[in-house]
């Protein structure tokens, strides 16, 4: 079996599509998906990138289909700093900017923080304060695990790492091992629950988890939605997530509009 298709025999099965079923949603005879997988056909470059829409197959890896196919890579990796993302990077700060008074932050995929608004970074330096051994990592989700972390202040952790364990499985499993690494660091914090692992389908499927943090004797509820490009061409544009806190309560958006003010009494 050619190389090309293995791979795209692999990401079907990962998909759990059937033959026919890719053909169909690719409109492709089966027959020629056969081909495909079996090497008795080599694709166009077309092709690959109608079974990839097909498979939801990440930019990353479309280009190891085009050069497993004897094509040149179609997508570039472009650093967020490099003079072509200049607009990428305008969107994402007036992204930032218009959440204003209220916490929004940028991270790649593997949850690395690339940008963050100004509430943001005074949240997490108030914290901070609070914790003199904070880890050093850039990382949001071992900030968020790390006992030494954000995670003594966020009074639902149980429910909320179930939450990110479970959706992190679930990127592994669809994405070919996405995380394997990460999820492999974060259970291995003291007291990670298990209980993700049997999560009902009613659970996973949650819109929003509330976020419940304690700090200064005062709780702050709030939620988070997710935001990323709708038509990525580079790869670092597909990778990148906004998440953005919303205030549940009036006490926390009372919290947040006080923010700079809390910091510089706290500072004297």
């Amino acid at each position: 079996m050619n190389h090309f298709g293995s791979l795209i025999k692999d990401w079907r099965k990962t998909r759990g599509l059937s033959q026919m079923e890719l053909g169909f949603e690719a409109d492709i005879s089966s027959k020629h998906i056969s081909f495909l997988e079996t090497g008795r056909s080599q694709p166009s470059r077309e092709m690959i990138i109608r079974l990839s829409n097909s498979l939801d197959i990440p930019l990353s890896e479309r280009n190891v289909l085009f050069s497993a196919a004897g094509f040149s890579e179609a997508y570039t990796r472009s650093d967020i700093t490099q003079p072509e993302m200049a607009p990428v990077k305008q969107a994402l700060e007036i992204m930032l900017s218009n959440h204003e008074p209220y916490p929004a932050v940028v991270f790649d995929w593997d949850w690395n923080i690339v940008m963050m608004n100004q509430t943001n970074l005074l949240m997490s330096d108030f914290i901070k304060q609070l914790q003199p051994n904070f880890p050093q990592t850039n990382n949001i989700l071992e900030m968020l695990f790390d006992p030494n972390g954000f995670r003594p202040f966020v009074k639902n952790w149980q429910e909320v790492a179930c939450v990110l364990l479970q959706r992190l499985h679930r990127e592994k499993i669809m994405y070919q091992d996405r995380h394997s690494g990460l999820l492999e660091k974060l259970m291995s914090y003291p007291g990670v629950p298990d209980r993700w692992k049997n999560m009902s389908a009613h659970q996973e499927s949650q819109p929003m988890v509330d976020v419940i943090l304690e700090i200064n004797n005062q709780t702050l509820r709030f939620f988070s939605t997710l935001a990323s490009f709708g038509t990525p061409i580079d790869i670092t544009m597909q990778e990148l997530t906004i998440e953005s806190y919303f205030p549940s309560d009036e006490a926390t958006k009372a919290f947040f509009v006080n923010l700079p003010q809390l910091i510089a009494n706290q500072t004297r």
